[in-house]
């Protein structure tokens, strides 16, 4: 059997314009088509030792999740998936999944990705009651810092950071007022059911300032 090569061919069509085409001659082939895999993924931990397990994910350019499942050591090959680029979800059971993007099927072009995951640098929180998370802004939502927030305890602070953020454990129901100078007060109701993490931007209205758009 003869191997087909593709080779270029300059035509003249008319005077002064050159068209380039293409024919086959014995030798190469025309196509590509054998077996591959795409990907190959290789994790590491935040100390660089290779993966035990994690979960991963891989998503078609819709967001659709078309395969999830448990890594069984440190390396994985994804030999095919679907048209356009995809994204990679790495860890995601851990506390700081890792996400490679633009991951496409390229004949000729196998990939191989090497991702760390990254240790958790979140505090864990046993908690008994629930957190509050509150941000203050203005009515352009630019933060507004160093609000009071009472009535709370001063551990943690009892008011804003530079931010605008605060952050702080509560359990039962309470009326919360947030108050600066050049502020009005605003009234804010919070109630913890359980151990959930309640969460409120709180609008901060200036005063004797009408509130027109930007």
């Amino acid at each position: 059997m003869h191997k087909l090569a593709i080779v270029p061919l300059i035509i003249r069509a008319m005077p002064g314009v050159l068209m380039l085409g293409f024919c086959l001659q014995p030798g190469a082939r025309a196509a590509r088509a054998e077996d591959f895999c795409a990907v190959t993924l290789k994790v590491s931990n935040s100390m660089g030792w290779p993966a035990t397990s994690t979960w991963i994910e891989l998503v078609d350019p819709s967001g659709r999740v078309v395969r999830k499942e448990m890594m069984s050591g440190p390396e994985l090959k994804i030999c095919d998936f679907g048209f356009g680029p995809h994204t990679l979800r790495v860890g995601t059971n851990e506390c700081l999944p890792v996400a490679v993007s633009n991951v496409r099927a390229v004949f000729g072009a196998p990939l191989v990705l090497n991702v760390v995951l990254n240790g958790c640098g979140y505090r864990e929180q046993m908690r008994s009651g629930c957190l509050a998370y509150f941000r203050t802004v203005d009515d352009h939502h630019d933060p507004v810092p160093r609000v009071a927030v009472s009535p709370l305890a001063a551990d943690p602070p009892d008011h804003t950071d530079s931010f605008g953020r605060w952050q702080g454990l509560f359990g039962g129901s309470h009326d919360l007022t947030f108050s600066a100078v050049g502020f009005e007060p605003a009234k804010v109701h919070i109630e913890c059911k359980r151990d959930e993490e309640v969460d409120a931007e709180v609008v901060m209205k200036r005063i004797g300032v009408s509130t027109q758009p930007r």
